[in-house]
């Protein structure tokens, strides 16, 4: 059966154009045109279309693609093996992360408690690397991202912090905040409430619950940071790692720019730091008084 490619267009959900174009750079032709110019696939055709977006699924070029698909001991069964298996692998993958974000969330609400090791089931972040290379820094402090809003479509993210500071007072309209402490002791304030955690302890901060915390131990502390849901706490620490020298971001913004970027991205700026003290300048300049 021949099959225009308007139809095959449907069929696979590649536009018309797409097609086109595979036919004009060889890697897919037709298996005929009639006299006015119009294009028909068959089966083996569409079989070859099925290679391709398999492929391209898994990450490879167009060229990779075609060198693939020329060479002369291809064989479209094995091919079909070794995809299953990648697909395979991925989807025990996905399973994984599903079940660690589903104890996450349990966790986070009290419903059940989950061991620290059980956090990273499903991927694997090297120590001192950052889910996706950027290795952001917060006053020259290494704040890594080992889950992304990516990985969880949106139900948290994890950030591990090594410093001393924990930045000024806030909240946040719409994440729940877990802190667990991987080293050094750490002073926080929730609310009312006071806390002198230390390695093993956490605190968990709900949302609308202003708060700020600081690393107390004379040298940098190691923290992990869990944001449930992630907001736009991703984008949040991307644009404050910008102001990765001196002046610190604080003193290159005004007080106004400052709160503007909290509050863009889901929370208040409510004070300074857990240590020192703020005095706004007649320009709106935050200078810091320890």
């Amino acid at each position: 059966m021949a099959y225009t490619v308007k139809k095959v267009a449907a069929m696979s959900g590649v536009s018309v154009r797409t097609l086109h174009f595979y036919d004009a750079t060889g890697l897919l032709k037709p298996a005929y045109c009639r006299a006015n110019g119009y294009r028909f696939y068959e089966e083996p055709q569409l079989l070859t279309l099925q290679q391709i977006l398999f492929y391209r699924e898994l990450g490879f070029e167009l060229k990779q693609i075609e060198r693939i698909l020329g060479q002369a001991d291809f064989e479209k069964v094995a091919a079909l093996q070794s995809h299953r298996k990648v697909l395979q692998k991925d989807v025990a993958q996905t399973r994984t992360l599903i079940e660690t974000i589903d104890k996450t969330i349990k966790h986070l609400k009290g419903t059940k408690k989950m061991k620290s090791e059980e956090m990273f089931l499903g991927f694997s972040v090297a120590a001192g690397k950052d889910r996706s290379g950027e290795h952001i820094r917060l006053g020259g402090e290494p704040n890594d991202c080992k889950v992304s809003v990516q990985d969880t479509d949106g139900a948290m993210c994890v950030f591990e912090f090594t410093g001393g500071g924990g930045g000024p007072r806030h909240l946040h309209h719409d994440q729940e905040e877990w802190i667990y402490i991987i080293d050094g002791e750490f002073q926080f304030e929730v609310g009312e409430k006071r806390y002198r955690v230390g390695r093993g302890e956490s605190v968990f901060i709900p949302r609308k619950v202003p708060h700020v915390w600081a690393c107390v131990s004379g040298k940098p502390g190691k923290i992990i940071n869990v944001y449930q849901p992630a907001g736009k706490m991703e984008d949040f620490f991307r644009e404050l790692g910008k102001y990765h020298g001196k002046p610190y971001v604080h003193e290159a913004l005004s007080i106004d720019e400052f709160r503007q970027l909290f509050h863009d991205h889901g929370m208040d700026l409510l004070g300074p730091p857990l240590l020192g003290k703020w005095k706004v300048e007649e320009d709106g300049r935050i200078r810091e008084i320890t």
